[in-house]
């Protein structure tokens, strides 16, 4: 092994083409600033992209990746140097820092049973671990709370990552999309899959969302938002993923031994946007109460406020949200606004007395009593366990 160097060299091969791997780039950015220095060597890539000609030549003390081939994974490894896996296979080589996909499936079945649809689906035109995995959690998530679903997989085995579009494939997407009884809603493992599978829906005159609600797996805002509509999204905090994965490369190249298991990074939350902004609810004023809570929950309502929003009396509102949800304005009121404060506990360095405000609470005591009811722990121990150096 090469001697160290008083300043590590490290090689970053992380796809700068997407959000999601500029987050990660972010992520080890951050940690580099808080742990350095290292000399970082990198340049701008897609995620395909070989790695350098000169590898083999190339005197670092370790390499952060994310591999699309088991190809280029060997000739990583063929370095010698310490290594983390980003992407990859999920059971083979070096050591590995993913997003947790099997969470994220289960969040995507939450989000869409939450829009009160009865039928759902999922769809990819290409094979991959973390593809299977997303399918598996959605699967297992909706079939807790009684439900199927529509799975869509191209009738040819293709490896590529990238969701390159084929003509060919317009006709057997065409199909099931058709055949899907309505309104439904389909999950798609990331951001590019749901772009092509809105316009597909547009082409064919399926109207998003009241037809087809639509949520991908990984959130690059500059993707969803220039999508019509705009498409909603699981955050997979891609940036704690680069934050750990630079604290694991730092161990290897101290000595320490690899772990033999996957670190696995949560998701954190679904960023609604308008492709899953539907609450198929047969109550059209129960519809448009949650919608008011959705976007208002966090400026401190109360539930007179909803029913005033919706004309209805609070009694009456009430009861005909244990009808058709099952649950109470007040605790679909909290269920938002505890998922922003976990939200900015993670990612912002607000106190949690100001934190508590801007999720919409009425007092910090409250908040805090609520926060560990929901939670199991206190708002300062989530932030110390889901911080992005945690």
């Amino acid at each position: 092994m090469p001697r160290r160097r008083d300043i590590p060299r490290v090689l970053l091969l992380v796809e700068t083409s997407s959000g999601y791997g500029r987050a990660i780039l972010e992520g080890i950015g951050h940690y580099v600033r808080e742990h350095g220095p290292w000399s970082i060597c990198f340049e701008e890539r897609g995620l395909e992209d070989p790695p350098p000609r000169d590898l083999a030549q190339w005197q670092g003390e370790g390499i952060i990746a994310r591999t699309a081939t088991r190809v280029m994974q060997r000739q990583l490894l063929a370095t010698g140097l310490p290594m983390v896996e980003l992407l990859g296979c999920e059971t083979e080589g070096p050591a590995k820092v993913h997003g947790d996909n099997l969470a994220g499936g289960r969040m995507a079945a939450e989000h869409l049973l939450d829009c009160r649809l009865g039928v759902f689906g999922f769809y990819s035109c290409a094979h991959a671990w973390w593809i299977d995995a997303l399918r598996e959690g959605y699967v297992q998530g909706l079939r807790r709370r009684g439900y199927g679903c529509h799975v869509f997989t191209p009738p040819q085995r293709r490896q590529s990552l990238m969701p390159h579009w084929s003509e060919r494939l317009r006709p057997a997407v065409g199909v099931w999309l058709r055949q899907l009884p309505k309104p439904v809603g389909i999950f798609v493992p990331s951001n590019l899959d749901g772009r092509y599978l809105l316009e597909f829906c547009r082409g064919l005159g399926i109207a998003v969302p009241e037809q087809a609600a639509i949520l991908a797996a990984g959130d690059d805002p500059a993707i969803c938002g220039v999508t019509t509509p705009p498409l909603s999204s699981i955050d997979f905090d891609s940036a704690r993923i680069g934050y750990q994965a630079a604290a694991l490369l730092e161990r290897l190249m101290r000595g320490r031994r690899p772990p033999r298991k996957a670190l696995w990074i949560p998701p954190t939350r679904v960023v609604v946007r308008q492709s899953s902004d539907v609450v198929a609810i047969a109550d059209d004023d129960v519809a448009k109460a949650v919608r008011f809570i959705r976007e208002q929950a966090c400026q401190g309502i109360s539930v007179l406020d909803v029913a005033n929003a919706v004309a209805l009396s609070r009694r009456m509102l009430e009861r005909r949200f244990r009808m058709h949800l099952g649950r109470t304005p007040r605790a679909e009121i909290l269920r938002v606004q505890m998922d922003q404060a976990r939200y900015l506990l993670g990612h912002t360095d607000l106190s949690v007395e100001r934190l508590a405000a801007k999720a919409g609470f009425v007092s910090f005591k409250h908040f805090a009593r609520a926060f560990r009811r929901e939670a199991g722990m206190t708002p300062r121990a989530y932030r110390k366990a889901h911080r992005l150096g945690a």
